[in-house]
């Protein structure tokens, strides 16, 4: 199997440890892989802002990069994953070309636990993942666009010795939604804070996120209040199962 790493912006510049994971992920299961070097922001951040025209041809970039690739393309995110898959239809609605080409690559993009539990069916039982802590999961909203449910929590239950503590109203929303948080601090700060009250009541030792947006927003605000919360990216708690411990 060969893979096209999808480097997203948050990722990179915050949690490039997400990242690594999933390409020592990839290693341990003898995947090949690849990451062009020339691949730019999916245009997400330009589209949320209303700015289209700007996100059109970001997207289009992105696209010429990938096109270039066979096999499918790893996301750590599904937020970017979605903007793919699914918003890069509307911003090439009027255009049959690019719309058509936008269709070919977005059926190519997958989230991290959607290949593995989905595409690749990887039992972790099997590989004898193992990690001795406790942990909860923050289910990130952009999951239900691509219609995912329990993925990631399949993958975690699937790691021997470790202690799932599911968190209350796991799918509500950490408040983040990227300029969302920015037009209306108020309603996001509200929403963050029930968040991190459900974390900080489950006592779990780590929280264990999908999409760097919401790591960011809900650390942030941890710490904040004082009261730190651990969070590391699923990709590096199934890296780390497997006894990769540099990531």
């Amino acid at each position: 199997m060969k893979l096209n790493i999808f480097v997203t912006c948050l990722a990179d510049t915050f949690y490039p440890q997400a990242l690594h994971a999933m390409i020592k992920i990839a290693d341990r299961l003898d995947w090949k892989w690849q990451c062009p070097g020339d691949q730019t922001c999916c245009g997400q951040p330009m589209y949320n802002a209303g700015y289209f025209d700007q996100a059109r041809s970001v997207a289009q970039k992105f696209i010429e990069v990938f096109e270039r690739t066979d096999g499918p393309i790893l996301c750590p995110s599904a937020s970017c994953a979605a903007m793919v898959r699914h918003h890069y239809l509307r911003l090439f609605e009027n255009d049959s070309a690019w719309l058509e080409r936008a269709k070919k690559l977005g059926s190519r993009v997958y989230e991290f636990s959607e290949f593995l539990v989905d595409v690749a069916r990887i039992d972790l039982q099997a590989l004898n993942a193992r990690f001795e802590d406790s942990v909860t999961y923050h289910y990130s909203c952009h999951l239900r666009q691509l219609n995912l449910s329990d993925q990631p929590v399949s993958l975690i239950r699937q790691i021997a010795a470790l202690d799932y503590r599911p968190l209350e109203n796991m799918e509500q929303c950490c408040g983040f939604g990227g300029t969302f948080s920015i037009n209306f601090p108020h309603l996001s700060r509200k929403l963050v804070d029930q968040k991190v009250q459900s974390i900080l009541q489950t006592r779990a030792n780590w929280l264990i996120f999908s999409d760097a947006g919401c790591a960011m927003n809900i650390t942030g605000y941890a710490s904040r209040l004082g009261s730190p919360i651990r969070a590391m990216h699923l990709t590096q708690l199934v890296a780390r199962s497997l006894g990769e411990t540099d990531v």
